[in-house]
């Protein structure tokens, strides 16, 4: 029977990950698009950095078990490179698999980074699509509440901190989006929030904190792979966090 592995991290590592392979050589995505009919599906492997039984590939009897199923312990790989990864165990240490995980993070930030400034109405067109198309409502107003208040509140670390800073640089857009979009539509700003808040709900019953967030992320990408879409999609979440209820206040 496989093991049940830790939701919580299994958002975390896909959503650093950009859902796709950590090799720089590779960079694969390892989420497919859903077809018609069919929802996007994973396909990637979460590869143990220390593995999991002490005699499997970089295996330690003192590494505390505890710790083996966790994103600490894990880095997203297609399953090639998985596979390359566990036969080359030589080739491989806990050490260098590391500074491939923490490289490739790394470039994925960069990558929004650099992708921030280039969205456009176009792109949060694309990222409000779905999310707004619910037929609910939940009455209320956009309140303003003090970012820093919220990331405490949330127990939010400053990787989150810092994602959603560099949402907010882009909030004006944002909002200028939900205005015009509102003068086609004027329950378009409800419907977008209450599209966030219905899986917020959902959500938060079985996570919390950062790994609450990435989830939050990931649904509001809808499997987009694209930086410059998934930048606007972090656009979108920061500023909705920025001014009304989507997370606790």
């Amino acid at each position: 029977m496989a093991r049940k592995l830790p939701p919580a991290d299994v958002k975390i590592l896909y959503a650093k990950a950009a859902g796709r392979c950590a090799f720089s050589s590779c960079r694969v995505n390892v989420v497919l698009d859903g077809t018609e009919g069919d929802k996007s599906k994973q396909i990637g492997k979460i590869a143990h950095i220390v593995a999991h039984r002490p005699n499997g590939p970089r295996g330690d009897s003192s590494f505390p078990k505890e710790k083996l199923d966790c994103y600490d312990n894990w880095m997203l790989l297609c399953p090639t490179c998985h596979d390359v990864v566990d036969a080359q165990e030589s080739e491989y240490s806990t050490v260098q698999l590391h500074e491939i995980k923490n490289d490739h993070e790394s470039w994925v930030f960069q990558q929004l980074d650099e992708s921030m400034s280039e969205v456009s109405f176009a792109e949060l067109e694309i990222a409000t699509k779905a999310i707004a198309s619910g037929k609910h409502f939940i009455s209320g107003s956009f309140h303003v509440i003090p970012p820093g208040k919220k990331i405490k509140t949330n127990k939010f670390t400053s990787e989150v901190h810092v994602l959603i800073s560099t949402g907010l640089s882009r909030s004006k857009e944002v909002s200028d989006f939900i205005v015009k979009m509102a003068q086609l539509d004027k329950l378009f700003p409800d419907r977008l929030k209450d599209g966030f808040n219905e899986e917020y709900l959902k959500l938060k019953e079985t996570l919390s904190g950062d790994a609450l967030f990435m989830a939050m992320l990931d649904f509001s990408q809808a499997g987009q792979t694209d930086f410059k879409q998934q930048a606007a999609s972090l656009a979108i979440l920061s500023h909705l966090f920025h001014i009304c209820e989507v997370f606790e206040k």
